[in-house]
């Protein structure tokens, strides 16, 4: 599942990982090694045909999951483009004009400012070389069509929350999801995979506008 952690945390469960990583690679090596040795006291040349026939001829490396080499996993930071700066969002609303101190929900100015971040937050730029590609990503489901228990469409979001208790992430942070037959779903805090050819296409609805969209996409719980 997506967590957020202290860094305090994540540093030490990397010097942690970083270590297991260096023991695990050389017990690796030392396996391949073995593996690919004649038998103890013997030579290649020593080896009668037919052992020499079960002897390994290359290197044994790991076998990847077929359905790993379907799609290219991406992470949220890759639907940004290199020089994307959230800071120009902000650029684009003039704060001056909001007395944002003194500003409740149920102020005027206060729904004109979220009208203000929507339009800001739908016009950042997309990674265009990722249209087309079959991929996939991980996120939370924010129902956009329902059947009963079952979901149909929806936004892929970073984040749980994302376009119902806060403003919603900008474009090029949520991709719109349609389903060909719609599949359980009652929890909006559980995470999932994504998956499907990824293109760069606006939908705008009133919680937010997502730049990219999946094309024949299905989902599975985020393992």
């Amino acid at each position: 599942m997506l967590h957020r952690f202290p860094f305090t945390v994540l540093a030490l469960s990397a010097a942690l990982l970083s270590g297991c990583k260096s023991s695990d690679d050389s017990v690796s090596a030392s396996i391949k090694a073995q593996a690919n040795e004649p038998a103890v006291g013997t030579t290649v040349s020593q080896l009668t045909a037919d052992e020499s026939e079960l002897e390994p001829t290359e290197t044994i490396e790991p076998v990847l999951n077929a359905e790993d080499l379907a799609y290219r996993e991406l992470t949220w930071d890759d639907l940004l483009p290199p020089d994307f700066d959230f800071q120009t969002i902000r650029d684009q609303i003039d704060l001056s004009s909001y007395n944002i101190q003194s500003m409740d929900d149920s102020d005027p100015d206060a729904q004109r400012l979220f009208a203000d971040l929507q339009d800001a937050m739908s016009k950042v730029p997309m990674v265009t070389e990722l249209n087309g590609q079959d991929t996939r990503l991980p996120g939370f489901l924010v129902p956009l069509e329902n059947a009963g228990d079952l979901v149909s469409e929806f936004f892929l979001v970073p984040y749980y929350g994302a376009c119902i208790h806060t403003p919603p992430p900008p474009a090029n942070q949520i991709v719109h999801v349609v389903l060909d037959e719609g599949v359980p779903f009652d929890n909006l805090f559980e995470p999932y995979w994504a998956e499907g050819t990824l293109t760069v296409a606006k939908t705008e609805t009133d919680i937010g506008t997502a730049g990219y969209r999946f094309e024949a996409a299905h989902i599975r719980p985020y393992e």
